[in-house]
């Protein structure tokens, strides 16, 4: 298992075991937004919710289309 997955795992169970986010955050060094993206997706997903995902957009809208192009 990745070390980034084991770490957010590590995350996840202490926020189940405290229910606590504001103890898990100073604890871990990490932000509330952050802690609730990956209980969402852990929740919604399981595991394989904790696999990072790419940022890259999907469309870029702005794009202008030239004969290059």
């Amino acid at each position: 298992m990745n070390d980034d997955i084991q770490q957010r795992l590590v995350w996840i169970e202490l926020l189940k075991k405290t229910k606590n986010a504001g103890l898990v955050c100073r604890r871990c060094g990490i932000t509330r937004p952050t802690l609730r993206k990956w209980w969402q997706r852990y929740q919604e997903f399981g595991k394989d919710g904790l696999v990072s995902q790419s940022k890259r957009p999907h469309s870029s809208p702005n794009l202008k289309v030239t004969d290059k192009v």
